[in-house]
C-alpha cells in the first residue's frame, strides 16, 4: 500500500510539473498579417454530371491576432456585398481564388468576363475566444468547377492550378500561394 501511495504522489507530482510547464508556455508570436501555405489539392469528378468537378483546396494558416473569418452578420462596410451598383466589394469575401490554365507551357489566369462571377468565398470566424489570440491550423475550401457549359472558360482536359489568398477582418491580405496542378474532367 505504501508503494502505491508513493507512486500515486510521484505521478501527481509529474502531472503538476507538466501542467505547469505547458500551461505557462507563451503564446506563439506570429505576425498579425495572416500567412498561408499550400497543403493539398483534391479534385473529384461528379458521378452524375459530366461537366462538373468538386475541388478541395487545403491550406495551413498562421495569424498573430486571430481575426480570421467572417460571420453571416458581417455585411456592413467594409464587408458589404457591393462597392457600387456595378462593382462587387472584394472584402465581402475573405478567401480569394484565381484559376490559372496551362497554355503553351505558361500558366495564364482565366477571366470569367463578369466581375460578379468568381470562385471567391467566405470562411467563418475561427477565433471563438472573443479576444485576440494567435491562431494556427488548416482551412479546407470546396467549390464546384463547371467546365464546357454556362459560359465557363474551363474545358475538359485543361491543366489547371489555383492561386489562393485570404484576408483577415482588418483587411490584411496574406501571401499568395499556388496549388499543385490538376486535369479537368479526368476520372
Amino acid at each position: 500500500m505504501k508503494c502505491f501511495l508513493k507512486n500515486k504522489y510521484w505521478l501527481a507530482s509529474i502531472c503538476f510539473v507538466l501542467w505547469t510547464c505547458y500551461g505557462c508556455m507563451p503564446e506563439p508570436d506570429y505576425p498579425d498579417v495572416p500567412a498561408i501555405e499550400f497543403v493539398d489539392l483534391t479534385r473529384v469528378p461528379s458521378s452524375t454530371n459530366n461537366r462538373l468537378d468538386s475541388v478541395y483546396i487545403t491550406l495551413a494558416f498562421k495569424d498573430g491576432d486571430g481575426d480570421l473569418g467572417l460571420a453571416t452578420e458581417d455585411s456592413l462596410p467594409p464587408f458589404q456585398r457591393l462597392e457600387s451598383p456595378t462593382k462587387p466589394n472584394l472584402f465581402y469575401n475573405n478567401f480569394f481564388l484565381n484559376i490559372q490554365r496551362l497554355e503553351k507551357g505558361t500558366f495564364r489566369t482565366l477571366d470569367f468576363g463578369d466581375p460578379f462571377v468568381t470562385l471567391n468565398g467566405r470562411f467563418p470566424r475561427l477565433n471563438t475566444l472573443n479576444k485576440p489570440t494567435a491562431l494556427e491550423g488548416t482551412l479546407r475550401y470546396q467549390f464546384a468547377l463547371i467546365y464546357g457549359a454556362f459560359g465557363s472558360p474551363v474545358r475538359k482536359g485543361d491543366t489547371l492550378r489555383f492561386e489562393v489568398q485570404i484576408a483577415d477582418q482588418k483587411l490584411n491580405k496574406s501571401n499568395i500561394i499556388l496549388t499543385d496542378t490538376t486535369i479537368v474532367g479526368q476520372k
